[in-house]
């Protein structure tokens, strides 16, 4: 199984039925002239394939009257794959799909594919509208594990492939096309021959989110302790106990602000402490659980997990003593989360100090991470809307001071330094904002707070992102443990100057594809936002949906927002649609996204609480004065999302799991090495 020239699994420009298994993606690219493709297809949910590209077509200019600041044309296109039936005897896997969903739709189509599967071969064949031409049918044969051949025929239809005016295929040579994948262990490469003429490349990773990083390297294995000094608590000092694990965890794993409470007649500990070293909340809470268990009482019968936020209790998690029992044999199944209780942490409850935990101690490390300073490299890539005849770029340096307190309160200041641009020494047509001038980027104060045990509110205020000033309001009640919310988002913004380091607009920014010269500041340039917010918790796939109606940041602009958000773990991937005021042409909505959440350790392992968050427009000429709302630092999601108890058992849980599998496999190298493993 391989992809196409577009990514989506198929043979070299046709689909098959096989698709990608649930969390798991490949990243590519393509060259087979004139159209140069870069694309990300990933399994969403079982038996859907999304695959998103950016398509190039190296030799057609784009209408230079009409936009003379771009460079050639370029396209982005969205694709979805469904698998309606596996196979089954006889019975080959069918699927049906779509190309090229609601952008420019220069390479639309619709089509329902078949692929029998025989040990080393598999066969394909469909039926495809518009652009495929109708039917095709192809072969694959994998004779080794690092080789698989492809071949294909079809009649692709290449008439309306017309962009800026011009044909960028004139005549076809030949309706076939063939060739190999040879399969690495970091990445694999293609080599076909296609449409009779054309000698065509590729290279695609691929990835799994289930295991990462991506590239391979290990993350730390789970910390543990020694076992021969493990007692009853009838053996135990209880302070001595107290004391250890206040001192232990906070000094060898990634949290702060350690809890320690002690109920010696009922054999039950609460464990409180809050994530600073770690994109996942579940991972966190399983090294803290990993650890705990090898230092408690071999008969504790409830060990609770208190899972903070800024110094505020979010969760709490209830976890059988025999599971800490089978943590120390490395045997906890993941299926075993349904025997562990979640729910919300009340604020306002007695939990914490109530005569039941006779043993307390007192909260450790609380400053650990409070300060911290950092600087980093930003690239900002701008490969549909650029200038220059490939794309446009800036390197830049960011030094920025992040502060988190445990009362709540938390902020920002970040500062970006342009360095370097690739492209026309010119402003980003359609980002005034993304400049040569250095500018505070993002400085921000947070508060946080429990209203009781089912309400939060957050507010922000500050240069929210380079385009806006102001604040922002979030006011949210879960019901049923999480799996539903109500709320409200409020905002209160003001255009920033984009050639200056910190000031207001004195005029709208007005981009020059999307008229503004009737656009009357009102309120010295005051613009405001209300939503009312419902959502939904869908716990088997991590799946968030949510609506939001009212009203948008433009004046008299109001309509809804309907969203949703795929999360394995810390890695989140939405999709929204936007309906305001003022629609797409030709379209019932204006304009169409993605929302991403992805740690940065997602690459290589390293250990790092921070999360990259990032809004993308998949429309082609949407309407730019309409459905906008503020930015944010942080809202709800990545400020206690994770903890949400309808989902945080199960990453628990498995997270749990690759803990374990990540412990024995370092005892099983120790000992093949001759080495004596020292936890």
């Amino acid at each position: 199984m391989s992809p196409s020239n577009g990514g989506i699994t198929g043979l070299w420009e046709y689909p098959t039925a096989e698709i990608l298994d649930d969390g798991q993606g490949r990243f590519g690219y393509t060259d087979a002239n004139p159209y140069i493709t870069y694309y990300l297809a990933l399994g969403y949910l079982p038996n859907v394939e999304l695959n998103f590209r950016i398509t190039h077509v190296s030799n057609v200019p784009l209408n230079l009257e009409k936009y003379p600041r771009f460079g050639s044309y370029k396209d982005h296109e969205f694709d979805v794959k469904y698998l309606l039936l596996p196979q089954e005897g006889i019975r080959p896997a069918i699927a049906a799909g779509i190309m090229d969903i609601s952008t420019t739709e220069h390479f639309k189509s619709y089509y329902v594919v078949g692929t029998y599967r025989v040990g080393q071969f598999a066969l394909t064949g469909g039926w495809g509208s518009d652009r495929m031409g109708g039917v095709f049918g192809g072969i694959s044969w994998q004779p080794y594990d690092w080789l698989e051949l492809k071949g294909e025929y079809g009649s692709m239809d290449y008439s309306d492939d017309i962009f800026s005016g011009k044909r960028p295929i004139i005549e076809v040579e030949a309706d076939y096309n063939y060739g190999a994948i040879i399969k690495t262990s970091w990445a694999d490469v293609s080599v076909s021959y296609q449409r009779g003429d054309e000698l065509c490349i590729a290279i695609y990773r691929p990835f799994d989110l289930h295991d990462r990083p991506i590239f391979g390297n290990k993350k730390r294995p789970y910390r543990d302790a020694p076992l021969d000094n493990l007692k009853s608590w009838t053996e135990v000092d209880t302070l001595d106990l107290v004391s250890e694990l206040s001192v232990a965890i906070p000094n060898r794993l990634g949290v702060r602000n350690v809890e320690i409470k002690a109920d010696k007649a009922n054999k039950n500990l609460l464990i409180s402490y809050e994530n600073v070293g770690y994109s996942s909340e579940a991972e966190a809470m399983a090294r803290v659980l990993y650890l705990a268990s090898h230092m408690i009482p071999w008969d504790t019968n409830t060990l609770v997990l208190r899972a903070c936020v800024r110094g505020k209790p979010v969760t709490n998690v209830e976890i059988p003593g025999e599971h800490c029992a089978l943590l120390r044999l490395n045997a906890l199944r993941k299926e075993y989360s349904q025997e562990a209780l979640a729910y919300w942490a009340n604020p306002s409850s007695k939990e914490g100090n109530d005569e039941t935990w006779n043993y307390t101690s007192d909260p450790t490390a609380q400053d650990k991470d409070e300060h911290t300073y950092k600087a980093y490299v930003a690239y900002e890539p701008r490969i549909l809307r650029s200038d220059y005849e490939d794309y446009d770029a800036r390197w830049s340096v960011d030094v920025a001071y992040e502060w988190n307190s445990t009362h709540g309160q938390g902020g920002v200041f970040d500062v970006r330094i342009p360095v370097k641009r690739h492209g026309k020494e010119e402003d980003f047509a359609y980002e005034p904002w993304t400049n040569e001038k250095t500018r505070i980027w993002q400085a921000v104060f947070s508060n946080m707070e429990r209203i009781d045990k089912n309400t939060f509110e957050l507010y922000e205020a500050g240069w929210l992102d380079a385009l806006w000033f102001g604040g922002n309001y979030w006011r949210r009640t879960y019901f049923d443990n999480g799996r539903y919310f109500t709320g409200i988002r409020l905002g209160l913004v003001h255009e920033r100057d984009p050639e200056d380091f910190a000031s207001f607009a004195d005029d709208p920014i007005c981009l020059y594809h999307d008229g503004c010269e009737n656009i009357d500041l009102e309120n010295d340039g005051w613009m405001g936002a209300a939503l009312f917010q419902v959502g939904y918790h869908e716990p088997r796939y991590d799946l968030d949906l949510m609506a939001e109606v009212g009203k948008f940041v433009d004046d008299d602009d109001t309509g809804f927002k309907l969203s949703m958000m795929r999360h394995w773990d810390d890695v989140g991937v939405g999709f929204y649609v936007t309906r305001a005021d003022t629609l797409r042409a030709g379209k019932d909505y204006s304009f169409v996204g993605v929302e991403l959440e992805i740690p940065t350790n997602i690459f290589f392992g390293s250990d790092t609480n921070y999360i990259w968050n990032q809004d993308i427009i998949m429309t082609g000429g949407w309407p730019y004065y309409t459905g906008r709302v503020p930015w944010h630092w942080k809202d709800p999601d990545l400020m206690w999302g994770q903890l949400n108890p309808d989902k945080l058992i199960k990453n628990l849980y498995e997270r749990l799991e690759q803990g374990q599998s990540m412990a024995k496999e370092m005892k099983y190298s120790m000992q093949e090495g001759g080495n004596t493993y020292v936890p």
